[in-house]
């Protein structure tokens, strides 16, 4: 979902989303391309769990921003996609991809430990 969101934006939506950017949160539009950005590759990166971590660091920023900014003031109906993704993020900044993704083959690969062995 983050990466068809991400997609949305980067690809045909991104007028509206930096008119909301400057004018309602008063940022620089640099940081709404790089919020656009954080769902797209962050969401891919999260779907092959792969620099896991990382990339769901910049999808709880970019959901935090979008709930308790852009949202502020919105009914909760409005808020709660928001506060979803970023309650999922936080879980994968936490505990991280899991044994069945790219982060821990590399992982096993570089301390020959068996995916299945290792522990977060």
């Amino acid at each position: 979902m983050m990466l068809y969101h991400g997609s949305l934006k980067l690809f045909g939506g991104m007028e509206r989303f930096l008119e909301t950017v400057t004018s309602k949160l008063h940022l620089p539009a640099a940081l709404g391309w790089l919020a656009a950005g954080a769902e797209f590759m962050g969401g891919a990166l999260v779907a092959i769990g792969l620099l896991t971590r990382p990339a769901a660091i910049g999808i709880a920023c970019t959901m935090a921003v979008a709930a308790f900014g852009a949202h502020a003031a919105s009914p909760w109906a409005q808020k709660e996609f928001a506060l979803s993704y970023f309650v999922f993020a936080l879980a994968l900044i936490i505990a991280g991809a899991g044994q069945f993704s790219v982060d821990a083959l590399i992982t096993a690969k570089s301390s020959d430990v068996e995916p299945s062995e290792r522990v977060g």
